[in-house]
């Protein structure tokens, strides 16, 4: 699900790339302390059980577990920090209300710290209480009122409650206190400026909101935050071929605790079942199995569920590290690879008899480089399985190279360059099919569902 190059260059964030009710940036709250991250911490400590629950996809346990972490916190001792972080984590899952359980009895007895408080506010805001996390923040400023965090998260309120030129002003002064060329004050920095070139679109003083997003891509070059798109979007620069790596992974990390219910409910999200139809259905690839197979992208598994009955070893590559647990966690895959795709099958060689993809490569603009991977990668009469949006084609920037940047901030494809491709890296096309993987804001959002055959003769 995550596909994409760290090349700077190449930076295309893609903050409606997921459903559109997931919160943009998570660089304001970060979810985890310094000292603990997904993937870094091991033993019995509570932030890493949480992990253990999350990515196993025991959402109920994990809820349970911080709520009893904090029930025990006057004797065990835990802190505000460990607290926050597992706050952040039911925020993840999409529980800001239990966040929020968790949390406002230490502002009740005043021992909540700036960082507790600004978590504390985000969940009030996603709850829709405004208000509330206004005055939550207000009291964080009073404790460390130059907190760029804080103000960050101050600002970002005060949008939210429509308070726009406050929130200006909140950004501003961030830029006024991160000074230093340390990272964590060019991470502020980013930020505040990211925020103003946003607050500014929305105004439509596109000059001062360029000028803003190329300041937040001067001090964050791997663009985290989706600056190049934004640019793109003004027309004050041209459009990036793939999505930032580093944004999508942030993105990811955040939505995985909560992916698979958010996209088979909310989404009716049925890709991996129409991709393993649609290979199902196509001459000998039922026979010729089962496979020692790759999923590009893999996500939190959904695909590796569909497919699981065609493989004899399943290998799964995401760039975020949290779906890399969850897709470990779920027991279909032979071997998971937290990195880049094209690195990935030019490092691991295979050969796979079938690769899949299933919205992946919506991150993905110039696809040439992953065809010319596979067709070094995928054994004589391998099979590639994967989907895209479909663009029609009509736009100049469609026309002249085969795909475009979407109105949901991702790429689509059209036909005749994903037929053009085949051709040229020595695939067959055994069907290409127009599918609705998924709706949005209750509108179907139309794909290729495309199946393809190597040639007899690698490249």
């Amino acid at each position: 699900m995550s596909p994409v190059s760290d090349n700077p260059q190449d930076g295309m964030a893609d903050a409606a790339a997921l459903p559109d009710d997931i919160p943009p940036s998570l660089t304001v709250n970060p979810p985890f302390t310094d000292h603990a991250r997904p993937g870094d911490t091991e033993g019995s400590d509570p932030l890493s059980e949480m992990e253990r629950l999350i990515a196993a996809g025991e959402r109920e346990q994990a809820i349970a577990h911080a709520e009893g972490v904090a029930a025990a916190r006057d004797e065990e001792g835990w802190s505000a920090g460990l607290l926050s972080s597992l706050a952040h984590c039911l925020i993840d899952l999409g529980e800001p209300a239990r966040a929020s359980g968790l949390l406002e009895p230490m502002m009740a007895a005043g021992q909540a710290n700036a960082r507790a408080l600004t978590v504390l506010a985000r969940a009030m805001s996603l709850e829709g209480r405004h208000q509330e996390a206004l005055a939550a923040l207000n009291e964080a400023s009073f404790l460390n009122g130059r907190s760029a965090e804080v103000l960050l998260a101050l600002g970002a309120a005060r949008m939210a409650a429509e308070d726009t030129a406050r929130a200006i002003a909140d950004f501003e002064r961030v830029l006024r206190i991160a000074t230093d060329e340390t990272e964590s004050d060019m991470h502020a920095r980013a930020e505040a400026h990211f925020r103003l070139g946003e607050t500014w679109a929305s105004l439509d003083e596109t000059e001062r909101a360029a000028r803003h997003y190329r300041a937040a891509q001067a001090d964050d070059p791997v663009d985290r935050r989706g600056a190049a798109i934004r640019l793109a979007e003004l027309e004050a620069q041209p459009a990036p071929v793939k999505a930032s790596a580093a944004y999508v992974r942030a993105l990811f990390d955040g939505y995985a605790p909560r992916y698979d219910g958010h996209m088979t409910g909310t989404l009716a999200y049925r890709g991996p079942e129409l991709l393993a139809a649609a290979a199902e259905a196509a001459e000998g690839f039922s026979v010729s199995g089962p496979y020692d197979a790759i999923d590009l992208g893999c996500g939190t598994g959904l695909s590796g569920a569909a497919f699981k009955r065609h493989c004899a070893a399943l290998t799964g590559v995401d760039l975020s590290p949290r779906m890399c647990a969850a897709a470990e966690a779920s027991g279909f895959y032979t071997k998971v690879i937290a990195g880049e795709l094209v690195a990935t099958l030019e490092k691991e060689h295979g050969p796979f008899g079938l690769a899949i993809a299933c919205d992946t490569v919506i991150y993905l603009g110039d696809l040439a480089p992953l065809f010319g991977a596979l067709a070094a990668t995928l054994t004589p009469q391998g099979w590639f399985v994967f989907s895209t949006e479909r663009s029609d084609g009509t736009s100049d920037e469609a026309m002249s190279r085969g795909f475009e940047i979407g109105p949901t901030r991702r790429f689509r494809h059209t036909e005749a360059y994903l037929r053009e491709l085949a051709e040229s890296h020595g695939f067959e096309v055994s069907s290409l099919d127009v599918e609705v993987l998924r709706t949005e804001k209750r509108v179907p959002v139309e794909s290729f569902v495309c199946v393809m055959r190597r040639g007899a003769e690698r490249g």
